[in-house]
């Protein structure tokens, strides 16, 4: 029978005079073997067809041949010939074929001296779409100077727009699109350019060729607070203004994880999707390419959360092969990146072997996204529009588009939505570890922030006809923010370039808190009169509180003896280091109390006391260990509740110092301990620890307890020795409460780690807000930590070994014990970005706070007085500054109150700590506004309230308001 088919094939290549087609004096293949690929191509009818290879053995295949594909009951037949042989032939499936399910294709090679049959499985393969996002990674340093890094940036807009201009003929998918990455690009370039080039670049994001995206920079949200979080999206807000496009998504280069209190914050401020991009971790694992609705603490707000593919590879695929000297703009002739092979190092075969894993883990969605950069701070590739026009040209599927963040936020959920999870919990980061780098300047970070909010609420006590000074306001939380973005220093942190970048860096933390001060001392400067004897006290919070004033010895020079408004004496006591102390009681609300410094002897009481190393203030007694200087006890004298975990190995404020050199592992805790007390009642008692400790010239730890106040105040301060060894400081907290939940305050929710967990998140160290809590049933402590944000559970888990990048194998999956408690305040185990070293002077103040049963209320409060202490201002008469508004429910606090930024009017935020809805039950004391709207975090008025707002679950509302 073949004989007879290859004997009329033979005459009809004779009757057609084809007969050079068919060299008779070639073998004939023996078999063919089919290789299934995942790609399809276009069909001579311009539909998708799968490609299947087939490879000739015995020889290669000679001449015409027709070549039967038969699949799903369709039979096609395609002519072929191969004068000079082809060792493979493709060919395209009937179209349909292979997507949703297997199928078993049946292959005929029919040729004028042989036929070939085969029978073949074609597993199903998704007509996948993949969405490339086009960036330069911003690393405000890194690769360069700030300055260069600016510049580099802003030119990349310019080269942007005229690339996306030229290939607008280009196929859809394949005309160019820019995403700048982050709002400070957007911001430096419309500061500077040209009336011409700012209506060019407004043009540009109109027409879709200029994508923008909501966050400032790429940060480290974990160490954000509240109000900080909110500011990350205060530039992007201004620029949907000046180009009337709304922007929708942010997005996180880089940084791997992001807090929870994100959600909250990007919700509130318009944004409804955020793509994450990290570099590396234990987190590509669970979220890959696995959408969710991240829904916020409040249980309501949610936002599009994707985890696409890690940015750097773009550096490897391509990047890499043309080398850093040129991508990162360090060649002045180039402003881009071009060459002759545009599919030369592209996406393949990356593209098919991440859609393989896909695939065949049952991913149930056919959308990929990876981003495209060459490297951090990079130019422009030129090639993408013309690599992506030819790919689209050779294949079929997977079909390329290049896009934005909202393009591909819509397509998932116009094609996905029903399906998409809702998923709640913290994300943990994992590059918070450099903060301990810079602990010096991170603490005044931590206290730039919250002079900040109370310098914005002062204002609007005292100042509300004024306008509020908002260029300085602007300029000091965008130093916050720079300070938390991700970059730190240096790619190479030895060369002489880093220390330039460093300080640059270093900069943005010491501005941030200079401005803070200067916002204070601005805010009181009309209401100070330099050398009186009249304090007023001012409280910034939303509840009445009492206090520890601390007057320097100037302030006080008239006296030691402090009287309240009534002419009462208060208890008061001159310290040893010459500054005057009171205890201010019951300072109202938003409002001031005034207290007046005179001549003759403090109001003697009994009080605090310091004895054989026990103090003690009638709440609670505080016992130090003369051989280590640790707090071996914290007794309440009321119940007699022991605090202190006398079964741990640890005590509470313990030194612990560690170096990678040291191949035995060992921990280092000071020696040389001395004792002294160094204030002794009646309204403050406080004990000094000297002590010689590793890695410091001299180690000193203050332990303080205030008359009437239940809390235990420790001021740690050492001398670091730089060096570049690998090394670690903590200080240990190991508290008494068997079986204890453990709960951070993050911004904008409350945490308890592992159970408010994401898979993948960070276990090793976390950061938190303002106060951290372990409580079981019956008793517990509130713990806060002011300069230093970086915290440790069960034990110091974050050794030389699982610091940077390359040690994220050995990170943990699962955090297993929270308690004992160590503040991680510092380290330098980062080779890259962060500072190899650090040394000087550095303070860490702690405040404990033990309990009964956990209280939202107290535990928030505690957290936000002891770092928004109150204010002392020497004054004439008493300010004028009764409270605009009362909070009637304690489990509702006011954020902030401010002015508008539009200077019409003040903005009233109100956060919930309750885990159930409330009411804020507000009143009006000094008159309701005439005007109250609700508002977002835009500050734009919405609609008009009337009557109370419910608080969602930790939720915050916010209100516009006019008087």
């Amino acid at each position: 029978m073949i004989d007879r088919i290859v004997f009329i094939l033979s005459m009809m290549v004779v009757l057609t005079g084809s007969v050079s087609a068919f060299p008779v004096n070639q073998p004939s293949p023996s078999f063919f073997e089919c290789k299934v690929r995942p790609y399809y191509k276009y069909r001579h009818d311009g539909k998708a067809g799968r490609a299947v290879t087939l490879v000739f053995k015995g020889s290669k295949l000679y001449g015409p041949a027709t070549i039967r594909v038969s699949c799903d009951s369709v039979t096609e037949e395609t002519s072929v010939n191969e004068p000079e042989g082809a060792g493979e032939v493709e060919v395209l499936l009937p179209a349909g074929a292979g997507v949703d399910k297997p199928c078993q294709v049946r292959i005929a090679v029919i040729a004028p001296r042989t036929a070939l049959y085969r029978s073949v499985i074609v597993p199903p393969q998704r007509q996948w779409t993949v969405y490339i996002y086009p960036h330069s990674h911003v690393d405000i340093g890194y690769t360069n100077t700030q300055e260069f890094v600016r510049k580099l940036h802003m030119r990349n807009i310019d080269v942007a727009i005229g690339l996306a201009q030229k290939t607008q003929h280009y196929p859809e998918g394949s005309r160019f699109v820019w995403n700048p990455e982050a709002s400070w690009v957007t911001e430096q370039y419309l500061k500077s350019a040209s009336p011409e080039k700012r209506k060019r670049f407004i043009e540009a994001v109109k027409k879709g060729w200029i994508c923008l995206d909501g966050d400032y920079a790429n940060l480290n949200t974990s160490a954000c607070s509240d109000e900080e979080l909110l500011r990350l999206f205060h530039e992007s807000n201004k620029i949907q203004a000046v180009t009337g496009v709304p922007i929708k998504t942010m997005v996180q280069m880089d940084v791997a994880g992001a807090s929870w209190g994100i959600t909250q914050a990007a919700y509130q401020n318009g944004i409804r999707g955020f793509l994450c991009f990290p570099n590396i971790g234990t987190i590509r694992r669970p979220w890959e390419h696995q959408p969710f609705y991240w829904v916020a603490p409040d249980g309501k707000s949610k936002i599009f959360f994707l985890q696409a593919l890690p940015y750097g590879f773009g550096y490897n695929i391509k990047g890499s092969k043309i080398g850093l000297y040129k991508i990162q703009g360090n060649d002045s002739t180039l402003d881009r990146i071009r060459t002759d092979s545009p599919l030369v190092n592209f996406i393949d075969p990356l593209i098919f072997e991440e859609t393989a894993k896909l695939e065949a883990a049952g991913s149930p969605y056919s959308l990929f996204v990876m981003p495209w950069s060459l490297a951090d701070n990079s130019l422009i590739d030129a090639d993408l529009p013309d690599a992506v026009r030819l790919w689209n040209e050779k294949y079929a599927y997977p079909k390329l588009i290049i896009a934005g963040a909202q393009h591909i936020m819509d397509d998932f959920e116009r094609r996905y939505q029903d399906i998409i999870p809702e998923i709640k919990g913290d994300y943990t980061e994992y590059w918070t570890d450099g903060l301990g780098s810079d602990a010096r300047r991170i603490g005044l970070y931590r206290h730039a922030k919250e002079n900040l909010v109370q310098a914005e609420t002062a204002w609007s006590m005292l100042n509300d006809k004024k306008p509020a000074p908002c260029g300085l306001i602007d300029s000091a939380w965008k130093d916050c923010l720079l300070g938390a973005e991700h970059t730190w220093g240096y790619q190479d942190p030895k060369a002489p370039l880093a220390k330039q970048i460093e300080q640059t860096k270093a900069g943005y933390f010491e501005n941030a808190f200079k401005l803070g001060e200067q916002l204070l001392d601005k805010t009181f400067r009309p209401i100070e009169v330099a050398g009186s004897n009249k304090i007023a006290v001012v409280n910034t919070l939303s509840w009445d509180r009492d206090g520890l004033v601390t007057l320097s010895a100037d302030q006080s020079a008239g006296g030691d003896r402090v009287l309240d408004e009534k002419g009462k004496a208060v208890p008061s006591q001159r310290l040893s280091t010459g500054e005057l102390v009171f205890l201010a009681k019951q300072v109202p609300a938003l409002g001031t109390a005034r207290y007046t410094v005179e001549k003759g002897k403090p109001a003697v009481r009994k009080g605090c006391t310091v004895k054989n190393n026990v103090l003690s203030n009638g709440i609670l007694s505080v016992t130090i260990d003369p051989q280590t200087g640790d707090i071996s006890g914290i007794r309440n004298l009321k119940t007699g509740r022991e605090y202190v975990d006398k079964q741990s190995e640890y005590r509470i404020n313990g030194y612990y110092y560690s170096r990678s050199r040291d191949s035995t592992g060992r921990i280092y805790s000071p020696t040389h301990v001395a004792v002294k007390v160094k204030e002794n009642g009646p309204l403050v008692a406080s004990v000094v620890v000297e002590s010689e400790a590793e890695g410091c010239n001299w180690l000193r730890r203050e332990v303080k307890l205030v008359l009437d106040q239940p809390w235990v105040d420790i001021d740690n301060s050492l001398d670091k020795i730089s060096t570049r060894v690998k090394e670690d400081i903590n200080f240990g907290f190991a508290f008494n409460v068997p079986g204890g939940t453990t709960r951070l305050d993050i911004p904008w929710g409350v945490m308890i780690p592992e159970y408010d967990q994401l898979p993948g998140g960070n276990r090793n160290w976390l950061t938190f807000q303002r106060w951290v809590d372990i409580s079981n049933k019956n008793a517990g402590v509130t713990w806060t930590s002011i300069e230093a944000p970086l915290i440790e559970l069960g034990g110091m888990t974050a050794s030389h070994l699982l610091g940077g990048a390359y040690g994220h194998r050995n990170w943990y999956k699962t955090l297993t014990a929270t308690q004992p408690l160590f503040s991680w305040v510092l380290n330098n185990h980062w080779g890259t970005n962060f500072p190899l070293e650090q040394g000087g002077v550095m303070h860490f103040h702690y405040g404990i706070l033990p309990h009964g049963a956990y209280d939202p209320v107290a535990a928030n409060r505690f957290g936000l007085e002891q770092n928004r202490p109150l204010l002392a201002v020497p004054v004439g008469e008493k300010p004028a500054a009764g409270p605009r508004v009362k909070i009637g429910n304690p489990r509702v606090f006011i954020s902030v109150l401010k002015q508008s930024d539009d200077g019409k009017g003040m903005i009233l935020r109100l956060r919930s700590v309750s885990d159930k809805p409330e009411k804020a039950l507000l009143s009006w004391p000094g008159g309701e506004p005439r005007e109250i709207y609700s508002c977002l975090a835009d500050e734009k008025p919405g609609s008009e309230v009337k009557g109370d707002r419910t608080l969602l679950p930790y939720g915050t509302v916010s209100y516009y308001l006019k008087w």
